[in-house]
């Protein structure tokens, strides 16, 4: 995450239970979070509080906040019982801030990736974030819950970063599913969340364009993505507070550098958690071996 990401996304908490608040004063503004359905009180809280303050759509004497949600479903991780409540939400909004954490954060802490071998073989998902400044000062930016049953691979390198454990390494996930195709509902229930969002002003259809854009980055990075096993969502968003617009094929091509590099990014800031390692500890562990 560089300097300019500021003016994309002016505040984020990450601090209270499984929640993420992504809010941008005045809108647009999305909440991200953990907990599954349990998890979807949250926004509630979210919502509470954007009222109190008077943000939302203006209608008759009441402004309505219109937060749209994402879950990740996480319930098999260490307690099923953790799970944010409309007061957690509320908490993380009223505390929001441009500084943040990463990694084992927020929606992150129960996240995980490449479960096609099962627990025992998986990685550490988490929250991570990147950003892209284009030549004309615009930027896009990426917040990114990664919660695949996929493997994490280096679209620039093609390295696996994060793949099911086995003696050998990090086995392909590719592979895994085309070989040893797992049962229809996967070790968990999975789901990459996030929110790509620019200064650069754009009209509903360009909103629209720019979350497909980030779809593709999250086929770039996490694959096989898109499965009968994911829910993979997507908000695009745009805070219209750069005085040029940007082409829209130039947006696509800055979302998927964004929202790649902040896949790598949750991978790289993860920590092993509840007997599940991090990439880095499991390479680590790996070299170890001899492998």
């Amino acid at each position: 995450m560089d300097d300019h990401w500021g003016t994309v996304t002016p505040v984020v908490s990450l601090r209270h239970d499984r929640t993420i608040v992504f809010v941008s004063l005045p809108p647009p503004m999305a909440s991200l979070t953990g907990g599954s359905a349990f998890g979807l009180d949250s926004p509630g809280g979210v919502v509470r509080y954007l009222e109190e303050q008077g943000v939302g759509v203006q209608f008759g004497r009441t402004r309505i906040p219109l937060v749209p949600a994402a879950v990740v479903f996480d319930l098999g991780f260490i307690n099923s019982e953790v799970r944010p409540t409309g007061d957690d939400g509320y908490t993380a909004a009223a505390s929001a801030s441009k500084d943040f954490a990463i990694g084992n954060a927020g929606a992150g802490t129960g996240s995980t990736v490449a479960k096609l071998l099962g627990a025992n073989a998986s990685i550490k998902g988490g929250v991570g974030t990147a950003s892209v400044r284009m030549p004309n000062g615009a930027t896009v930016g990426a917040l990114m819950v990664v919660n695949a049953i996929g493997g994490v691979v280096d679209p620039t390198t093609g390295e696996i970063v994060a793949g099911p454990q086995t003696d050998e390494g990090f086995a392909d996930s590719i592979d895994l599913m085309i070989d040893s195709p797992p049962k229809d509902r996967g070790f968990f229930r999975n789901t990459t969340i996030g929110v790509v969002v620019t200064d650069a002003p754009l009209d509903k259809i360009g909103a629209t364009r720019l979350a497909i854009a980030a779809q593709d980055g999250i086929a770039l990075a996490i694959r096989p993505s898109h499965t009968a096993n994911d829910g993979d969502t997507m908000f695009g968003l745009s805070t219209g507070t750069h005085p040029e617009a940007v082409p829209s094929d130039v947006l696509h091509a800055a979302a998927l550098k964004a929202v790649t590099g902040a896949i790598l990014n949750a991978i790289d800031s993860a920590e092993t958690l509840g007997g599940v390692m991090s990439a880095a500890d499991a390479k680590s562990a790996q070299m170890k071996r001899g492998k």
